[in-house]
């Protein structure tokens, strides 16, 4: 114990000796530098400005159409909500919320919500069944039908159809719709219960969260998912993957070993998972108060993601993962930018000599993965000519169907675009893309928003999280299809009901105050 306070106290030195030295006030001058750049730019006026965005858009005719159409449904629905819950107030329902919740329905409802959200991606691929997530979905329901039951409605959360619900709400909309003009409507209705259950998750999170001690429960859950699958990504090195043909051109990367994927089936699904759950992770660590060995321990845990994501050889998670790295640090506190950019450069002559082959394949045509998708996103902007209104329908079956009829090159057989955005457009037409834009663009602005408010720590470090792993998913986006993998899926929607729960704590803190 003696030993470890010693070091601590070395650590505190060190890290105080620096910050006070002549090389850390010469980068911190470039910080600053560009700091005030930023803070007079267009960015960030976009990012953390008025809003003048969103109001041109609710001021516009289509909004106000949409609207119109939308709240006498919300009405409706809310209406049955309601009627259901004062049902329910003399129900069996209600004798099983006097006897196991009167005192902790949220305590319980937390710790049963971070648990589901965990163990979705802790199952190992080989075990997982697609259909888990509908059960979840269905537990969480039950949830909410339980606490209906409670006269203060511990778990309901009220919506409407202005700001980011707007967007949430014609963007499901949008999925419906799509699964009537599908070229495969068998596949549309299967993708379409998996955006119900990540819809489940994602208002359930939000309506779970409502303090700072919520949100350090979720986030020491993820810390702990992350550990998991990090480890068994290590282990899946060390008894060796053979490198997949599919996934690496092997001509160009012919050192490289066999890529991981720890529990998601995929190395570039992991890679997703990762740059989306490590910020929350981080977060997670830096709300410990003192520098003691636990905090040191729970910081040199998360080298085991970054050592994992460096091990699916995920060109684009390590891009991302790089980016949502910078946004975390220049939110969190930015004098810590130039121990940022020092660490960054010291860790350049660790980086193995295989790693460095494939990140020197970025941009390379020669590289089949490029090429591949180069054509295929020549391919779909053929296609979009005559399905950029309605899109061919909810998932891929769809694309698979229409694609080879527009095919470039020799992606004659496509399973998706292998981009993000045009795989929404390509499927949902342009509501839905619009829709889905809008709705990312509100999620990552109010993540900004509250990570620059004078909001309690333990908020703005969570908002910080999830304005870093929102920017590093689209990133990722620009490459690939997301959604591909249901579990990329949820794990989007639960951090989007994150992003939501935490923009609403921090505005109840501003009205307060």
């Amino acid at each position: 114990m003696i030993e470890s306070s010693r070091f601590c106290a070395f650590c505190k030195a060190f890290a105080s000796a620096f910050m006070q030295s002549r090389f850390y006030a010469f980068m911190l001058s470039i910080v600053n530098f560009f700091s005030r750049a930023y803070s007079t730019s267009s960015l960030k006026r976009i990012l953390v400005g008025s809003g003048d965005i969103e109001r041109y858009a609710q001021d516009s005719a289509f909004y106000r159409g949409i609207k119109k159409i939308l709240n006498p449904v919300i009405s409706f629905f809310t209406g049955i909500c309601r009627t259901a819950s004062e049902g329910t107030q003399s129900s069996i329902a209600a004798k099983i919320y006097g006897i196991f919740f009167s005192r902790s329905l949220y305590a319980n409802a937390i710790y049963f919500i971070s648990f589901v959200c965990v163990f979705i991606f802790v199952i190992p691929h080989n075990f997982w069944s697609n259909m888990f997530g509908l059960v979840f979905a269905a537990a969480l329901i039950v949830l909410y039908i339980i606490s209906a039951s409670n006269p203060n409605k511990a778990l309901a959360a009220g919506t409407n159809a202005n700001g980011i619900w707007f967007s949430l709400i014609v963007f499901s909309f949008s999925l419906l719709v799509s699964c009537f003009v599908s070229y495969d409507r068998a596949d549309s209705v299967r993708v379409l219960l998996f955006f119900v259950t990540s819809l489940v998750l994602c208002m359930t999170v939000y309506a779970c969260l409502r303090d700072e001690n919520g949100l350090d429960v979720m986030g020491g859950f993820m810390y702990g998912c992350l550990i998991f699958t990090s480890l068994l990504a290590f282990a899946q090195r060390a008894l060796g993957i053979e490198a997949d043909a599919s996934l690496t051109d092997l001509a160009l990367n012919k050192d490289m070993p066999g890529r991981v994927f720890s529990t998601l089936g995929n190395p570039n699904n992991y890679a997703e998972f990762l740059v989306l759950f490590m910020p929350f992770a981080m977060s997670f660590v830096l709300g410990k108060k003192k520098w003691n060995v636990s905090k040191l321990l729970l910081c040199a845990g998360m080298l085991l993601p970054l050592g994992a994501i460096l091990l699916t050889y995920s060109r684009s998670g390590w891009i991302a993962l790089a980016i949502a790295a910078a946004v975390f640090v220049m939110l969190y506190d930015k004098r810590l930018i130039p121990v940022f950019i020092i660490l960054a450069i010291f860790a350049i002559p660790f980086i193995p000599q295989n790693i460095w082959n494939r990140i020197l394949t970025i941009g390379n045509l020669d590289d089949t993965s490029i090429s591949y998708r180069l054509d295929i996103w020549s391919g779909c902007l053929k296609m979009l000519k005559d399905y950029w209104f309605t899109g061919v329908g909810l998932g891929t079956g769809g694309f698979a169907e229409i694609y080879p009829q527009y095919a470039v090159g020799e992606s004659g057989i496509a399973p998706h675009s292998h981009m993000h955005f045009m795989e929404m457009i390509s499927e949902l037409g342009i509501l839905g893309f619009i829709s889905y834009v809008c709705l990312t663009f509100s999620l990552i602005r109010r993540s900004f928003v509250s990570a620059s408010a004078a909001v309690p720590f333990g908020i703005r470090r969570y908002a910080v999280a999830c304005a870093a792993g929102m920017t590093g998913i689209i990133l990722i986006g620009c490459f690939e299809y997301c959604w591909f993998y249901p579990r990329v899926m949820f794990a989007f929607f639960i951090c989007a009901g994150i992003a939501m729960a935490v923009h609403r704590l921090a505005g109840k803190v501003r009205q307060s105050i």
